[in-house]
């Protein structure tokens, strides 16, 4: 299961909803989709109900905590069986090619570095951001009620803020992570964070983890993506951005 946020155009407005993505290609808005189904359901009040079981916010799931997190779960499991029968509509389920996707996490309740020192909360980025300085890519852990990390996402430190990836990842992901600029690119296996232990975290907190040594990107890169087994982060290196080391 992966976790996000997106944003897309509905009528004169737009939707911003907590989502997850579906075998076709699709996004499933899992607020309505849950709504829908407490519908067929008989529930009175669906669309209350849902706000508050499957809500439209990966913080607010991350402060409800783990029964949260498992009711996601049953959730898209619900809507992968609708997708399969064809006949899931685009208004609970959109393209991902007409959604705009934010930070997975767009508002942490709190973002800081492994030592302890905070950044500030309200400066999150997320895909396409622009850089100010050498990209620092890391993870970060996504705290939920009790303590525990709910999952992962990609992440780098940048000018007092962050950026996370778009996606969250509920275990601790496999393989390696990349940066690569045009034809250049670095290589650290996950296993490199191995024996790392985590603070007890609050939920919905963003927990920056050290960033590994990599070598740095060559001048004149102009972009470089962020690749993991679950996610390509797109991001522009801004005025500056192509100089200094890789931490």
């Amino acid at each position: 299961m992966r976790l996000g946020t997106a944003l897309w155009p509905e009528g004169p407005g737009e939707r911003r909803a907590l989502v997850a993505p579906l075998p076709s290609g699709r996004v499933a808005d899992l607020n309505r989709i849950e709504a829908v189904r407490l519908q067929k359901l008989g529930e009175g009040d669906p669309e209350r109900l849902a706000a508050v079981l499957v809500p439209a916010s990966l913080r607010r799931v991350l402060e409800d905590g783990p029964r949260a997190l498992a009711r996601l779960r049953q959730t898209l499991a619900y809507a992968e069986k609708w997708e399969r029968r064809g006949t899931l509509p685009e208004v609970l389920a959109p393209e991902a090619a007409a959604v705009r996707f934010l930070p997975c996490l767009p508002r942490p309740t709190r973002l800081r570095r492994s030592d302890g020192t905070c950044l500030d909360r309200l400066r999150v980025a997320g895909p396409g951001a622009r850089l100010d300085g050498p990209p620092h890519p890391t993870l970060a852990a996504l705290g939920t009620l009790g303590g525990q990390a709910a999952g992962f996402c990609l992440a780098l430190e940048d000018a007092g803020g962050a950026v996370l990836g778009a996606w969250m990842v509920p275990a601790w992901p496999e393989g390696a992570l990349e940066l690569r600029g045009g034809t250049h690119h670095r290589r650290v296996p996950f296993a490199a964070w191995e024996g790392l232990e985590l603070p007890e975290l609050h939920p919905g907190e963003a927990l920056l983890l050290p960033p590994p040594r990599l070598k740095p990107l060559p001048e004149g890169s102009g972009s470089c993506q962020l690749v993991a087994p679950f996610e390509t982060l797109p991001l522009v290196l801004g005025e500056g951005g192509q100089d200094g080391t890789v931490q």
